[in-house]
C-alpha cells in the first residue's frame, strides 16, 4: 500500500508540473542541465544557481539579464522559471511583444483589467526580448502598469538586447521608461552577459580573414622606406 501511495503521489506531482509548465507558455522549454557552460566561460554558474533556488522570488525581487543576442539570456531566464515551477511557484513567460499584444487585444474588448490580473497573479513573470525592435504606441504604458503593480509584490525577470539608456527611444516614451527602470532596477540583480552568439558557433569564418588578423600591423618591423618617410613610429592597428 505504501508503494502504491508513493507512486500515486509521484504521478500527481508530475501532472501538476506538466500543467504548470504548459501554463507558463515557455517559447521552448530550457533547463540548466541543457546549458552549454563551456561555450562562454564568462558566465558564472554560482549566481545562476542561486537564482534557481527561488530565494529572489520569496523576497519579491527582480532579475535583469542584459547582453547581445544569442548569449543565453532567454535560455537562462526560462531555465530559472522552470526550476521555480518545480518549487510550486506559478510562472508566466511572455516576450515584450506578447505582452503588448495581450493588452492591445483585450483593450479592443474593454477587458484591460483581465490582462492586468494575468500579469499580476504569477509568482514570477519573465518578460523577454526587450530591445529586439521598436515597439508600438502605448507599449511603455502597458509595461509600466505591469512593473509598477508587481513592484515589491511579485518577482519579474526581464531580458534585454539593448542597454537601459536606449529604452526611452525603444518605448517611444522617455518619462515612462525612466519610471519603469526606477522601479524594476531598485531591487533587481543585474547579470550582464558578453560574448559571441551561441547560434553562430558553428559558422566558419571567411577564408583568409583569420590569417590577416593573426599578424597585427603594430608588430611588423619598420622597413627602410617607412623609416625615411615619417616619424619612424609603427602604424596603429585599428
Amino acid at each position: 500500500m505504501e508503494l502504491i501511495l508513493q507512486d500515486e503521489l509521484a504521478v500527481r506531482q508530475e501532472r501538476v508540473l506538466k500543467r504548470r509548465t504548459q501554463a507558463a507558455d515557455f517559447r521552448h522549454l530550457k533547463t540548466l542541465e541543457d546549458f552549454d557552460w563551456q561555450f562562454n566561460p564568462a558566465i558564472h554558474r554560482k549566481p545562476i544557481y542561486e537564482l534557481a533556488t527561488g530565494a529572489f522570488i520569496r523576497k519579491a525581487t527582480d532579475v535583469f539579464f542584459v547582453g547581445p543576442p544569442g548569449v543565453g539570456k532567454t535560455h537562462l531566464a526560462q531555465a530559472i522559471g522552470y526550476e521555480a515551477i518545480k518549487m510550486d511557484f506559478h510562472v508566466l513567460y511572455r516576450s515584450i511583444f506578447d505582452l503588448v499584444n495581450d493588452f492591445l487585444k483585450d483593450e479592443a474588448f474593454s477587458q484591460r483589467e483581465r490582462t492586468v490580473r494575468k500579469y499580476l497573479n504569477p509568482d514570477l513573470v519573465i518578460i523577454d526580448d526587450m530591445g529586439l525592435k521598436s515597439l508600438p504606441k502605448h507599449s511603455a504604458e502597458y509595461l509600466l502598469e505591469v512593473i509598477m503593480r508587481r513592484y515589491e509584490n511579485r518577482s519579474t525577470i526581464m531580458t534585454s538586447n539593448r542597454p537601459i539608456d536606449e529604452w526611452g527611444k525603444l518605448l517611444g516614451d522617455v518619462p515612462s521608461a525612466s519610471a519603469i527602470l526606477d522601479r524594476f532596477l531598485h531591487h533587481a540583480q543585474t547579470i550582464a552577459i558578453t560574448g559571441r552568439s551561441y547560434r553562430l558557433k558553428d559558422q566558419v569564418p571567411p577564408a583568409g580573414k583569420e590569417g590577416k588578423k593573426s599578424i597585427p600591423k603594430s608588430n611588423e618591423p619598420p622597413t627602410a622606406g617607412s623609416a625615411s618617410e615619417g616619424s619612424g613610429l609603427a602604424p596603429c592597428s585599428s
